[in-house]
């Protein structure tokens, strides 16, 4: 799979940054559509057992399908579950309005995560 076709990209961490050794970063794609599901539960799947902190990235998503939030769900859950933290950075517009309409935000954990 070639890293466009992912719906999640690796933060760069800094040279030298002590934080990217406890956190693990990943960038969210602008576009979550039900296409791009099957690539986004792979990158997740990979880190849900890290005990780092993840952090979603989700400042550019401009479109969040059903599926990429129940996904999400899940994944905050399974993360939760085994004591190991999760959150989303920058949460988009669109991505606060989907998890709203939904009523995911507090599973989510959102509202604290809100500009």
């Amino acid at each position: 799979m070639h890293e466009t076709d992912s719906a999640v990209r690796p933060a760069v961490p800094r040279a030298g940054s002590t934080r990217s050794r406890r956190v693990k970063a990943l960038r969210l794609q602008a576009e979550l559509g039900i296409d791009s599901v099957g690539a986004l539960k792979e990158q997740l799947t990979r880190v849900l057992d890290q005990p780092a902190k993840v952090v979603l990235d989700a400042g550019e998503v401009t479109r969040v399908h059903t599926a990429a939030l129940q996904l999400f769900c899940l994944f905050c859950r399974d993360r939760r579950a085994e004591g190991r933290e999760v959150e989303f950075a920058r949460p988009s517009p669109a991505l606060l309005a989907a998890a709203a309409l939904l009523g995911a935000s507090t599973l989510l954990q959102l509202a604290k995560a809100a500009p």
